[in-house]
């Protein structure tokens, strides 16, 4: 089984100094994993939000390339459709290049409305436009001379310098939500898929399970291998430390997520959270549902026997784990990287 970690520096903070500590972190608990043994790092990209603050993932992670060596470096994910699809070809094949070919590219159209209104872009228009960005792209990767006519873009006789490393291209990931659509999209292209952290596991697990039963019919072999399933992780040797430990951290993603979905426009940033909760319409999970449904909270042994079971009854061969968090602290997200890293990934391997 492989394993990687999901990198997505939150900001819970109201002094905007504290901004560049928190960027300063998540790039420390990279070289963390890169030492502990950790095959990859995922980037996630989230525009006008305290929950992440990384509005380029591809900019992050062109940083973390320079303050890595081998561990991979996947986005997770780009939202194609708020950038330009010839710049994108092109900052792709630049970090692969100078990455030495460690690029994962994680791709998806955004679900979040209040990002659309906010970059003037038509939300029915996603999935037109993904598709088109997409096959830019791969053609720019590919071909000199490329052209192509779209609905929304076009391209004529260009080619792009550099181009990546890896031959034909990056390996390329699909993010999921919901829909068998979009399984269908990531089967017919042959692309393996990406899904979401905080979705509950029978969700997620169905999507997986689709896209085995999808690969199937269409007489293609499931990428089980290079796709991760995503959950957040928290670990101690005291059961109840790894439990009520990330309670707040946990809590505060969970809410603020809940603002987020509810906007139209503008930014959640200096939105008063407590006001929200008091106004909000309907109840969320409460911590107890999350840990039996979302959240990988506990000791390594429970944590063995958990993703053990992802193995053998699902045929999960690739684990991510989101471990920094919310309110979470640094010292305890490295903390428990070193004792996830030490006592349950070797169970594993």
């Amino acid at each position: 089984m492989k394993f990687g970690l999901f990198v997505l520096p939150s900001w819970p903070e109201e002094d905007a100094g504290e901004q560049g500590r928190k960027l300063g972190e998540a790039v420390e608990q990279v070289q963390f994993a890169e030492e502990l043994g950790f095959d990859s790092v995922w980037l996630a990209e989230h525009h006008f939000c305290r929950f992440g603050i990384v509005p380029n993932a591809l900019s992050m992670a062109m940083h973390i390339a320079a303050k890595t060596k081998t561990i991979r470096i996947g986005t997770g994910v780009s939202v194609l459709t708020f950038h330009n699809p010839i710049f994108l070809a092109e900052e792709t094949a630049l970090l692969d290049v100078l990455s030495g070919g460690r690029l994962e590219f994680g791709v998806g159209r955004g679900q979040v409305v209040y990002e659309y209104n906010n970059f003037r872009v038509d939300y029915d228009s996603r999935t037109v436009r993904f598709r088109e960005i997409l096959d830019i792209i791969l053609g720019l990767w590919t071909t000199r001379g490329f052209t192509y006519h779209g609905e929304y873009y076009s391209v004529d006789d260009l080619t792009v310098a550099p181009t990546p490393i890896q031959k034909p291209h990056p390996q390329v990931y699909l993010a999921v939500s919901k829909t068998p659509e979009s399984v269908d999209v990531a089967v017919s292209r042959g692309l393996p898929i990406l899904t979401s952290p905080s979705t509950p596991d029978e969700d997620v697990l169905g999507i997986v399970h689709l896209y085995y039963e999808r690969c199937a019919a269409a007489g293609k072999t499931p990428l089980v291998d290079q796709m991760p399933f995503f959950r957040m992780v928290h670990t101690s040797a005291d059961e109840k430390q790894a439990l009520e430990g990330p309670r707040q951290a946990l809590t505060w993603v969970r809410d603020l997520n809940g603002l987020r979905i509810s906007l139209k426009g503008g930014s959640e940033i200096y939105m008063d959270l407590d006001d929200w909760r008091r106004t909000r319409p309907q109840e969320p999970p409460s911590y107890e549902t999350q840990l039996e449904t979302t959240a990988y909270f506990g000791t390594p042994e429970q944590l063995v026997q958990r993703i053990g079971r992802l193995q053998s009854e699902h045929n999960i061969q690739y684990f991510g784990a989101n471990m920094s968090f919310g309110t979470l602290g640094h010292a305890e997200v490295m903390r428990s990287m070193e004792l996830f890293a030490k006592e349950v990934m070797p169970h594993f391997r």
